[in-house]
């Protein structure tokens, strides 16, 4: 009896080993998901702003544009 209680407690350890090997690659995954989708957000704000200044950027050389155009056409 006592051999079989061991075996049980060793096959039980040996299961318990495995799942928590399992659980750690699976909680380093999700922090590096979890780091990736901060970035991405990151990335996405950055891209924004940058859009936003080209928009700025390409209003202002316009409206410069017809500035100079209204002074050489005096």
């Amino acid at each position: 009896m006592n051999h079989k209680f061991d075996d049980v407690h060793q096959e039980m350890h040996r299961e318990f080993t495995d799942l928590r090997a399992t659980l750690d690659r699976m909680g380093a995954r999700l922090d590096k998901i979890a780091a990736g989708a901060h970035y991405v957000t990151r990335l996405v704000e950055w891209s924004e702003k940058q859009d936003q200044f080209q928009l700025d950027t390409l209003k202002r050389l316009t409206e410069l544009d017809a500035r100079v155009r209204k002074l050489e056409s005096q």
